[in-house]
């Protein structure tokens, strides 16, 4: 009897185990998304593990996924099959000829992508699943579908997912009248599995609705209408959406710095606000210290060389950082800047750096030249202590209290292994 009761405790033991390890396996745990390290349709954002990073062929490209093994520095498609040959065929679970991917993000421990496929008689718009141990490769759920083939051409913008939640917008014109289509943009539930829309499901693409951002139970994004631009949030609460009351002449770039606290740009790209939104309250901040390139002048007194257009900010929730000669939202490289005959004077991007108050900090340049050689796209991103620089070929990485004091030394942290437009291309 005593050893039929161990039996039935050990049955009961393992049961009660592979109970919970199943829903460990199902429970999403919810995280917020990281407003500083954010894709831009060309490049993800950073994908890092504790063991290595991970990365997948975007801008509208066939479905390539990657992996980065620190241990032993090696670069590998992320497919756990040893027989397999990666060559887009369902067996592969890294690559597909099946999927036009749009855009890609590291959440819950998974690789979501959001992605097109495109059939004989539609255009099927499906958010996938890949296991980081390049087991499986699955599609999640299409949430968007249309027959009509005369539009032609389809897109999206990049994806965010925030507290379980992912925004998923799309498009879809015709590549004789880009003017005439559709767009719109899916909320995905990740835990209910409930589908919604940002508006219309088929919405004309004279509104659009774009740089999405998150931060605690709301999800931000510009809305334009023609010339108008429009700052709204989507509450997770009620899934209610509100207009933030900005000064007139916003121009689409913003950031969140907390709960209360926007920072915006405004005019022609020369003005920086900060709007409260508890108070309601819009403040124009002092730029002028540090807008705009400086030369040293035959007195050695600082001259102003030129000044740049404003488009794009990004903040980590210590500081935000404003770039002078690119921007966060575009992969891009810095202008060529000519103060006399000859060589040009700039060839590198000015990062400000400013307190939660507007305040000034310090700036940093950065070069791609300065790393590759030549004058290269870049981007940048902002991971816990780490600043990322993403090239074509390569990722460099230095410190983030390096980089707020302002030496911007970047150190190579891994290669890329995909097909990315370069700036060799324009040449």
């Amino acid at each position: 009897m005593r050893r039929i009761k161990k039996l039935m405790t050990a049955v009961l033991l393992l049961c009660m185990t592979m109970c919970f390890a199943g829903c460990g396996e199902e429970k999403l745990v919810s995280e917020d998304f990281n407003r500083a390290n954010i894709g831009n349709g060309v490049i993800n954002p950073i994908m890092k593990t504790d063991t290595g990073y991970y990365y997948n062929q975007s801008s509208f490209n066939e479905l390539s996924l990657h992996y980065y093994d620190v241990a032993n520095g090696k670069n590998m498609y992320l497919c756990n099959k040893p027989e397999c040959r990666h060559e887009g065929d369902e067996f592969c679970a890294a690559t597909s000829d099946k999927y036009r991917v749009m855009d890609t993000v590291l959440y819950g421990g998974s690789l979501y992508i959001s992605a097109l496929e495109k059939t004989e008689t539609a255009y099927e718009y499906k958010l996938l699943k890949a296991a980081l141990d390049g087991s499986s490769l699955s599609e999640v759920i299409t949430y968007f579908v249309i027959d009509n083939v005369s539009l032609a051409t389809g897109g999206g913008g990049e994806m965010v997912i925030h507290r379980n939640k992912a925004f998923l917008p799309y498009f879809l014109v015709n590549p004789k009248n880009t003017e005439v289509g559709i767009g719109g943009v899916a909320i995905y539930d990740m835990e209910s599995g409930e589908l919604t829309y940002l508006g219309e499901k088929e919405g004309s693409l004279e509104t659009k609705r774009e740089r999405f951002e998150a931060y605690g139970d709301y999800m931000y994004f510009v809305q334009t209408q023609k010339y108008k631009k429009e700052l709204m949030r989507y509450s997770y609460a009620d899934g209610s959406v509100e207009k933030m009351e900005l000064k007139t002449g916003f121009r689409g770039g913003y950031t969140v710095y907390d709960e209360n606290t926007i920072f915006y740009i405004r005019g022609d790209g020369s003005e920086v606000h900060i709007f409260r939104s508890d108070t309601k309250e819009n403040t124009q901040i002092d730029i002028e210290e540090w807008f705009g390139f400086f030369t040293e002048g035959e007195d050695g007194a600082q001259e102003l060389l030129c000044s740049v257009s404003l488009d794009s900010m990004i903040s980590d929730g210590e500081y935000v950082y404003i770039p002078e000669n690119i921007s966060f939202d575009r992969y891009s490289c810095p202008y060529q800047i000519y103060h006399s005959e000859g060589e040009p004077d700039t060839e590198y991007a000015e990062i400000t750096i400013l307190d939660k108050d507007g305040n000034y900090v310090n700036h940093v340049e950065v070069s791609s030249k300065k790393l590759l050689g030549y004058n290269e796209f870049f981007s940048l991103h902002f991971v816990e202590d780490t600043v990322y620089m993403q090239t074509p070929v390569m990722v460099y990485e230095c410190s983030k209290a390096d980089f707020i004091a302002g030496n911007a030394d970047f150190k190579e942290c891994y290669p890329l292994d995909i097909n990315i437009r370069s700036a060799k291309e324009l040449e």
